[in-house]
């Protein structure tokens, strides 16, 4: 696999035209462009290979910003893509470095699906005490 042809971008007009492409996706993404007017310090990406959307994830910081929510997550959906299964390490590279940036050091998946909960799990996710689906930051990467 060509590495030099994963990139990641914003969620934009391009994303979301590409994602007109999408075999049934899970969620509505049409709506992460009005949060990101809201949500100043929101993390948004779209995960591309050459020219094929891949994933998508929007995160943002708690009130005080200790806490980053993983609000939306979702590889493409139906058949292979390139990036198969591989989505999640990619969002948590960006995802864990933003979050050590703005001084947070948990990340919270917001009401996982239950089909992916395992997948989370892999990632270093697991319940805290309040069954919430975490991942402490303890070893900043930056």
């Amino acid at each position: 696999m060509d590495l030099s042809l994963i990139r990641f971008e914003p969620i934009n007009r391009q994303a979301l035209n590409a994602l007109e492409l999408w075999e049934d996706p899970y969620f509505s993404w049409h709506e992460v462009i009005a949060w990101k007017a809201r949500e100043p310090r929101s993390l948004d990406f779209s995960i591309w290979f050459d020219g094929l959307l891949c994933g998508l994830c929007f995160a943002n910081p708690n009130n005080s910003r200790r806490r980053l929510r993983i609000v939306r997550l979702e590889g493409r959906p139906g058949g292979t893509h390139p990036l198969k299964n591989r989505i999640g390490v990619l969002a948590m590279i960006i995802i864990e470095y933003f979050a050590q940036f703005i001084g947070c050091d948990v990340i919270e998946i917001q009401e996982p699906l239950s089909g992916a909960i395992s997948v989370y799990q892999t990632l270093g996710f697991s319940f805290d005490i309040e069954g919430r689906l975490v991942k402490t930051l303890e070893n900043p990467v930056l």
